[in-house]
C-alpha cells in the first residue's frame, strides 16, 4: 500500500486539472477522502485501481506545462531562459548587477516564433539598458509577459543619461511592425522618468509613427495587475495624430504652435476615413496601481473599443485620456489623484463611458487654469472637432484644493477651428465642487448642445455664461439636489432648468439669459428673473419648519 499512496498524493494535487479523464467511481471515492479518514479510503481501494487511473493521470500530465518555481538572481553569465514543453519559457532574473536586455528579448522572440505562449520571468531584478534607437525590449505577437507579482521588477537603469528623445523600454511591437493579442501582467515596472529626466521615459506602450505604420493597429492588448511607476505614460497607445506629430520627442508649446499653423502639417490626419478604419482594437488596462506619471497615466488614441478600469492611479499629473477620435470605450471604477487634470475626454473621442469613478487632485496640487476632475479639450490643432455622445454616471468627483474648485470644464485650444461638445449626458454623480459649462480659453470657437445634467447631487456652483460670448443650447438641468449655498446664477440662453432642489439657495435668471424654461424648482428662498422671453412657472420655496 505504500507503493500506491505515492501515487495518490499526486492525482490529489492535480484533480481539478483531469477530472474529465477519471472514472466517476473513483472520483466519488475520492472525494469521500476529503470527508472520511484516509485509512477508510486506502481500504476501499485496491491496488490494481490504484495503479491504472495512476498511469491515466500521469500521461495526460505529460502534456501539460507547469507552474515555473520562484527563482531569485541568477548567476552573472549564466543563460536564464529555457522552454517548459514548447510554449512557456522561464526566464530567471538576472539580478541588479547585470543587464537583461538579451535574455528577455530572447525569451519573448523564442514563444513569439513558436506560434505565442507565455515568458514567465522569475522573483527579483530585470535591468533593462537604453538602445541607440527608441527601444529596448518589444513585445511580439500572442506573447504573454508574466511577472510572479510585485516581487518581479522590470526597470530601466536609473543611471541611463538624460536624452531629449521619446523612449520605451519595453515596447508593444515597434514603430512599423505591430503586435497583438499580447497581456502583461503580474509584475513590477518602473521607469525612472523623473529621476533620468530629458524626453519621455514611457511605460508598456504601442506608438506606430512612421508614415508606413499609421494604417496598422496593434490589436487585443491586455495589461492588467501590474504596479507601474514613474513612466511618462504608464500604458497606452498612440499614432501620430496628424504628420506635425511625427517627432520623436515631445513636442514644446512653441514648436507646436508653429507646425500647427502649417496646412500641409494638419490637412490629413486621426479623422480620415482610412484612419478611422484602421484604430487600435480592444485594449484593456484593469486591476493596475499606478504612480508618478509625468503625463497621462493611461492613454488610448486612435483606439475603437477599450476597457480601462480597477486601477489605483496616484500621484499623476493627468488621469486617464482618450483621444484622436477614440471610440467604444469605458473608463470605470478606477481612484484617480491628479496634480493637473483628472480624467480627460478630448480631441474627436466619442461614444466614451465614465462609470463608477472617484477623481479628486492631490493634495498639494498647484493652482493652474486647466485644473479639472473631469475635462473635454481639444489638441492644439486648426481643426473642426467634435466630442460627443458621453454618458457621465455615477462618479464621485471631488475637488477643495484649488481657488476655482473646479471638478467639470470644457477646453477648446486657441489653435483649434471649433470645438462642439454635444450629446453629453451627466446622470447620478456627486460633484463636491462646482461645474463649468464654460470654455474660458476660447469660447467663441466653442459650442454646448444637446446636454442632460440629471438626478447628481451638487455641492458647488453650475456655471454659464451669456450667448454672446459662447454657444449652449438644449441643455437641461433636471432633478438635482443642489446644495450650494445662496445663488446659483443662470447666464446661458435656451436651458431648461426643471424639477430640481435648491436646499441652501435659489436661482438667479441674468439680464443676459433669454428663451429659457425655468419650472417646478424648489428653492430655499424666491427666485430672481432679469432676462428676456423666460418661462418662470410651477417654482415654490421651500419653508422651513421652526426649531424645536
Amino acid at each position: 500500500m505504500r507503493f500506491a499512496f505515492a501515487f495518490i498524493a499526486p492525482l490529489l494535487s492535480a484533480r481539478h486539472v483531469a477530472d474529465s479523464l477519471l472514472s466517476a467511481d473513483f472520483k466519488a471515492k475520492l472525494q469521500m477522502a476529503v470527508t472520511r479518514h484516509w485509512n477508510q479510503f486506502l481500504n476501499d481501494l485496491n491496488a490494481n485501481e490504484i495503479m491504472k487511473q495512476a498511469r491515466i493521470l500521469t500521461a495526460f500530465l505529460s502534456l501539460t506545462v507547469g507552474q515555473a518555481p520562484a527563482s531569485g538572481p541568477a548567476a552573472p553569465g549564466k543563460d536564464t531562459a529555457h522552454a517548459a514543453d514548447g510554449f512557456e519559457v522561464r526566464v530567471t532574473a538576472p539580478g541588479p548587477e547585470v543587464i537583461a536586455d538579451e535574455v528577455l528579448q530572447r525569451a519573448i522572440d523564442q514563444v513569439a516564433s513558436a506560434g505565442g505562449g507565455v515568458v514567465l520571468l522569475g522573483l527579483g531584478d530585470f535591468k533593462l539598458s537604453r538602445h541607440a534607437d527608441d527601444e529596448t525590449v518589444v513585445i511580439k505577437s500572442g506573447v504573454t509577459l508574466r511577472g510572479q507579482g510585485y516581487a518581479t521588477h522590470i526597470y530601466l537603469d536609473p543611471k541611463t543619461p538624460p536624452n531629449d528623445l521619446r523612449y520605451f523600454p519595453v515596447r508593444i511591437g515597434t514603430t512599423v511592425v505591430p503586435a497583438h493579442n499580447v497581456v502583461i501582467e503580474h509584475l513590477r515596472y518602473t521607469g525612472h522618468d523623473k529621476a533620468i529626466g530629458g524626453g519621455s521615459i514611457m511605460g508598456f506602450n504601442a506608438r506606430l509613427d512612421e508614415e508606413e505604420s499609421l494604417l496598422l493597429s496593434c490589436d487585443n492588448i491586455t495589461v492588467r495587475h501590474c504596479w507601474i511607476y514613474d513612466a511618462k505614460q504608464a500604458v497606452g497607445c498612440t499614432k501620430p495624430a496628424t504628420s506635425m506629430y511625427f517627432a520623436k520627442h515631445v513636442i514644446p508649446a512653441k514648436e507646436a504652435k508653429a507646425a500647427a499653423a502649417d496646412q500641409e502639417k494638419t490637412r490629413t490626419g486621426y479623422f480620415d476615413a482610412d484612419r478611422m478604419a484602421t484604430q487600435f482594437k480592444n485594449w484593456q488596462v484593469y486591476n493596475n496601481y499606478i504612480e508618478t506619471c509625468g503625463n497621462k497615466a493611461v492613454e488610448l488614441a486612435e483606439c475603437n473599443g477599450g476597457l480601462i478600469a480597477d486601477n489605483h492611479i496616484v500621484n499623476v499629473v493627468d488621469g486617464p485620456q482618450v483621444i484622436f477620435g477614440s471610440r467604444n470605450v469605458q473608463i470605470r471604477d478606477n481612484i484617480v489623484h491628479f496634480t493637473r487634470t483628472g480624467i480627460n475626454i478630448s480631441e474627436g473621442s466619442h461614444h466614451i463611458r465614465v462609470s463608477g469613478n472617484h477623481v479628486e487632485p492631490m493634495p498639494d496640487m498647484k493652482k493652474n487654469p486647466a485644473n479639472s476632475c473631469l475635462i473635454f479639450r481639444t489638441e492644439p490643432l486648426p481643426l473642426h472637432s467634435t466630442i460627443a455622445d458621453v454618458v457621465v454616471t455615477g462618479n464621485i468627483f471631488r475637488n477643495q484644493h484649488e481657488a476655482s474648485r473646479c471638478t467639470v470644464r470644457l477646453q477648446t485650444q486657441i489653435e483649434a477651428l471649433s470645438c462642439a461638445y454635444a450629446g453629453i449626458v451627466f446622470t447620478g454623480n456627486t460633484f463636491d465642487g462646482d461645474i463649468d459649462f464654460s470654455d474660458k480659453r476660447n469660447p467663441v470657437k466653442t459650442s454646448l448642445k444637446d446636454i442632460l445634467f440629471a438626478d447628481n447631487l451638487c455641492n458647488g456652483d453650475i456655471l454659464s455664461v451669456p450667448a454672446n460670448t459662447m454657444v449652449s443650447r438644449a441643455v437641461v438641468v433636471r432633478g438635482n439636489l443642489l446644495r450650494q449655498a445662496g445663488t446659483i446664477t443662470l447666464n446661458a440662453s435656451e436651458w431648461i432648468w426643471t424639477g430640481n432642489t435648491h436646499s441652501n439657495g435659489k436661482l438667479e435668471i441674468a439680464p443676459s439669459a433669454e428663451v429659457n424654461i425655468i419650472r417646478d424648482n424648489v428653492t430655499a428662498a424666491p427666485m430672481t428673473g432679469h432676462g428676456t422671453d423666460n418661462v418662470l412657472t410651477g417654482n415654490v420655496v421651500m419653508k422651513k419648519t421652526a426649531a424645536p
